[in-house]
């Protein structure tokens, strides 16, 4: 009678978490800031709507310092984080089997991998004692706080262990082996899961899954990460600074800079690359403006693709994919439209008024200079006031006349005025 007692208690203050929607994050990259800005997006959509995250790992592993944020994010989640390393034949190894223990409910596919977690510097292994003491210290903690076997957590470090699905199961390192997704989900309807240092039980109703695409900057950030992208734009700068210094072309040198700065965008934290985009473009077209439009927009063509991906990146996926945003965020967010769209027109107008001064302030062509003494046909009516239209050379040209021309007159040209022509009349 007593144990009956005690058990409909501890169902009574037992704390559930009703799960109506998973939203799912693909982690099959070198993990890096972008990952981190995709986990974050996850756990406040899955907060914002009652639901659960899950963690697709497939990866090599990546940035220890972003790994580490990772985690504790996923420690201090108000949700659920399920990771789950898939399809079949995958592997998560080093910063992804950090992840993985990290996370709330640990699974694997059949035939798939974990550990090799040895730190990396340079290509070369970490083997200094702080930096590895500290690691084993803070991932043993991590795993046995979920229960799971922390001795896993040392080797995995130290010797670099490996385990399949079926080992790492029996081995207590995971919670659950999962053929697929809906497999997973129902495997684990019913767990007891450690949720903010309070055991909740996971109840999923419903199995809708709603995929967290990367944003512009953080498929920007997954690409520029790629060691391949990054050796060709640094030999693409090297090479653009060797032809600078060759022909001592400005335009060169601007190429040159915008390469090497694009490269580190990499490591910038996600949040901010859509304002270093801004900025960056804006310079761009402002050094285009002051070379005198010496590579004709090119520049400046290339600032203002920079200018419109920074703005795009200003706003969360979801403003851009549908999904639904909380009213209280709909006043920052067309603010933040109506500011950015004032200081992208004023810019654009400032960059035109520029434009057309430099267009009307540049030095004649050598074909115009060419024409001096070259014979034509007056258009229009022709006068010191009032310049009209000749013909040269079979085309039409703007030109005044310190004597009168009539229409149809033989005419011949005297000198150029910028893009205008001074003549004088030969015989009507």
């Amino acid at each position: 009678m007593r144990i009956g007692v005690l058990l409909s208690l501890a169902v009574v203050f037992l704390h559930a978490y009703v799960v109506s929607s998973v939203y799912v994050v693909e982690i099959n990259n070198v993990i890096g800031p972008y990952t981190l800005s995709q986990v974050q997006r996850a756990i406040s959509l899955a907060e914002q709507n009652n639901g659960a995250v899950l963690l697709l790992l497939s990866t090599p592993g990546g940035l220890a310092d972003v790994t580490l944020q990772i985690m504790r994010e996923i420690g201090n989640s108000p949700v659920p984080v399920i990771g789950y390393v898939y399809p079949d034949y995958s592997y998560a190894w080093s910063a992804g089997t950090y992840i993985l223990m990290s996370t709330h409910i640990a699974a694997m596919a059949p035939h798939t991998v974990i550990g090799s977690c040895q730190p990396i510097a340079g290509g070369t292994p970490i083997n200094e004692s702080k930096t590895l003491n500290a690691l084993i210290g803070y991932l043993e903690t991590v795993s046995k706080s979920y229960g799971r076997n922390g001795t896993f957590a040392r080797l995995c470090i130290t010797q670099n262990l490996n385990l399949g699905a079926e080992e790492a199961l029996r081995q207590r390192v995971i919670d659950v082996i999962a053929i697929d997704i809906n497999d997973l989900l129902k495997k684990i309807n019913g767990t007891l899961v450690l949720l903010r240092n309070q055991k909740t039980q996971l109840i999923i109703t419903s199995t809708i899954l709603k995929r967290v695409e990367p944003t512009i900057t953080e498929t920007l950030q997954m690409w520029l990460s790629d060691p391949v992208v990054s050796s060709i734009l640094s030999l693409l700068a090297f090479i653009l600074l060797l032809a600078a210094f060759l022909t001592g072309h400005p335009a060169a040198v601007v190429a040159a800079i915008i390469l090497l700065v694009i490269s580190m965008f990499s490591f910038l934290p996600t949040a901010w690359l859509g304002l270093a985009l801004i900025i960056m473009g804006a310079v761009l077209i402002m050094a285009e403006i002051l070379m005198g439009m010496a590579a004709h927009g090119a520049v400046a063509g290339v600032g203002a693709v920079l200018l419109i991906i920074g703005f795009l990146s200003a706003y969360p996926a979801n403003f851009f994919s549908g999904e639904l945003i909380h009213i209280k965020d709909w006043w920052l967010i067309q603010l933040g439209l109506y500011i950015d769209i004032a200081i992208f027109l004023g810019f654009l107008s400032f960059v035109i008024y520029k434009i057309i001064i430099l267009y009307k302030q540049r030095p004649p062509s050598e074909f115009l200079t060419s024409l001096k003494g070259v014979e034509g046909v007056a258009i229009d009516d022709i006068g010191p006031e009032s310049p009209g239209f000749v013909k040269v050379f079979g085309e039409y040209w703007r030109a005044v006349s310190d004597t009168p021309v009539r229409k149809g007159c033989r005419i011949r040209v005297v000198e150029t005025i910028g893009d205008m022509l001074k003549v004088e009349p030969l015989q009507c």
